[in-house]
């Protein structure tokens, strides 16, 4: 079983300028490739980018980090959930209160929660237990997230410090981080950093 390791600091990203890089533009289709994919080998290599289907996306993913035994994963895609004192969904952060809201519990916001859960559990059931994936949450919305590969690709060249960026931690009464619903026995896991590249 493969180790997720959430960046949860943004003083946590300089150490993991040396690893192979890939990232994901989650989609959740039967049948069409809704799903962006991107790797960076190594520092210096050039992004591979392509649209896949869920399935192949998660192959490709499995195979990369099949390959190294440290890796960053960028999943566009909720990888926290937030609730308030009483217990009913809100907010994360400002980044999805405005423009408008863009929660990880309504509408595209929900089912990518959903997707990513689905995604990050099969990744490691078929990751080897000496595998360390260090994961970071990606954050592309509206106009700015329509090529899918291409999301991928500029989610990587964000991490890079190649495009601008803001990095976000997500904050609630009450969050909970996706690995302690896909990792059996986690519990109180920090949840990862956010990443929303700016566009022009």
């Amino acid at each position: 079983m493969g180790v997720l390791i959430p960046v949860s600091t943004a003083s946590q990203l300089a150490a993991l300028g040396q690893f192979p890089v890939v990232a994901v533009d989650m989609g959740f289709s039967g049948n069409t490739a809704s799903c962006g994919f991107a790797c960076r080998a190594t520092e210096s290599a050039p992004i591979a980018a392509e649209n896949k289907k869920f399935h192949a996306c998660l192959a490709a993913v499995v195979k990369q980090f099949q390959q190294t035994d440290e890796a960053v994963l960028i999943l566009e895609a909720p990888l926290s959930s937030a609730f308030d004192h009483l217990g009913n969904p809100q907010a994360r952060g400002d980044f999805e209160r405005s423009p408008k809201p863009r929660w990880w519990s309504l509408g595209p916001g929900a089912s990518m929660s959903l997707a990513a859960m689905h995604f990050l559990k099969r990744f490691v059931d078929q990751v080897s237990g000496g595998t360390r994936c260090h994961l970071i949450e990606g954050f592309v919305v509206g106009a700015d997230s329509g090529h899918h590969a291409d999301v991928a690709k500029t989610l990587i060249n964000s991490f890079a410090g190649l495009q601008r960026c803001n990095w976000q931690v997500p904050a609630a009464p009450q969050l909970m981080s996706v690995i302690d619903w896909v990792v059996p026995g986690s519990a109180g896991q920090a949840s990862p950093i956010v990443l929303i590249p700016e566009f022009e």
